[in-house]
């Protein structure tokens, strides 16, 4: 069965927004949200190749990384931050990279790829 039309999905499953209920992705921590979330698809082979299940582990991995990367930051102004709340969000961002899966390993060229590509030095 062939995928509906971009226009019959919702704007989160064809792209065009992050966030269900209008929340603006263009604040600093949206769009770090977004480059982190491009970053993890990207590792993985793009999102088309991610499952429903592996696309929404990369989801909540981005998010509890944003969200410790806001207490990094309170630390580093000299904030009182709660250790708990940093060793829980650490741990729990740790078992998501478990559930998000490996990176795949980029294709590494052969050298007969490489030769003709032009990359032999003259």
């Amino acid at each position: 069965m062939a995928a509906p039309h971009p226009r019959h999905q919702s704007r989160l499953t064809n792209g065009s927004t992050l966030f269900l209920g209008g929340v603006d992705s263009r604040s600093s921590v949206g769009r770090r949200y977004a480059d982190l979330l491009r970053e993890l698809e990207a590792e993985r082979g793009g999102a088309a190749g991610l499952s429903v299940t592996a696309r929404e582990a990369v989801r909540i991995y981005a998010g509890l990384a944003v969200r410790l990367e806001q207490l990094h930051a309170d630390i580093a102004a000299g904030k009182d931050v709660d250790p708990e709340t940093l060793g829980q969000l650490g741990d729990r961002l740790d078992r998501q990279a478990r559930r998000m899966g490996p990176p795949k390993a980029p294709e590494r060229k052969s050298l007969r790829d490489h030769l003709a590509a032009g990359g032999a030095r003259s």
